[in-house]
């Protein structure tokens, strides 16, 4: 029984140090960033893209004259991406965005307004049914003093002049507001592939 007993507490001795060896983890996470794209599908927000992740294929570029002559209250050029007279149609929706691939994003500014900052939302990659695909697929590309070129429906013509770059949370609604004193463009869309999570700004200011 005594040759029992010290071998029982021989085993518990045991157990203990092995249990002292093991690394202590906290009970809570000390760490919450989550690499899933922010699904928005309410007007008036930055929009979402590519809830799926879908992986870009540099080969499938959007064309010179992609969307030209498609209808739409402006159109944009943007000779650094390759895009010349793309139509860009007004709306405030995921579902608007994610059919045609670029939009002028309703209620904020247009270039013939004082004080207006003109915001356009395009796909980085897009969906199979989207008008429209890869259309900001390179904005990250754009340096300061790049053009940027808008026309009306009755072709005037207003030209920017690149001069900021940022990446911005979803949230960042303030992106989207003038800025009293300028007449501003802001080309944007979703950072990086091929998580979305953030937000890619192009800003550039009007000088003709």
């Amino acid at each position: 029984m005594f040759r029992s007993l010290t071998v029982s507490l021989l085993l518990v001795s045991l157990a203990l140090l092995g249990l002292a060896a093991l690394p202590a983890y906290p009970r809570t996470e000390t760490a919450s960033v989550q690499l899933h794209p922010t699904e928005l599908e309410t007007p008036r927000t930055l929009l979402g893209e590519n809830p799926g992740g879908e992986k870009a294929d540099p080969g499938r570029q959007a064309s010179a004259n992609a969307g030209a002559g498609s209808g739409g209250t402006m159109t944009l050029s943007v000779p650094k991406l390759g895009l010349e007279d793309v139509a860009v149609p007004t709306a405030d929706s995921q579902v608007a965005l994610d059919e045609e691939g670029i939009i002028h994003l309703k209620d904020s500014g247009v270039p013939w307004q004082q004080d207006s900052n003109t915001v356009i939302v395009g796909h980085a990659i897009g969906f199979p049914r989207t008008k429209l695909t890869y259309v900001f697929y390179e904005l990250d590309k754009m340096e300061p003093g790049d053009e940027i070129v808008v026309r009306d429906e009755e072709g005037k013509e207003y030209v920017y002049e690149v001069y900021d770059r940022m990446t911005v949370q979803p949230e960042d609604y303030w992106v989207t507001y003038p800025e009293p004193g300028s007449e501003i463009i802001s080309l944007q869309t979703c950072t990086p592939i091929p998580t979305f999570e953030n937000r890619l700004i192009v800003r550039g200011e009007l000088v003709s």
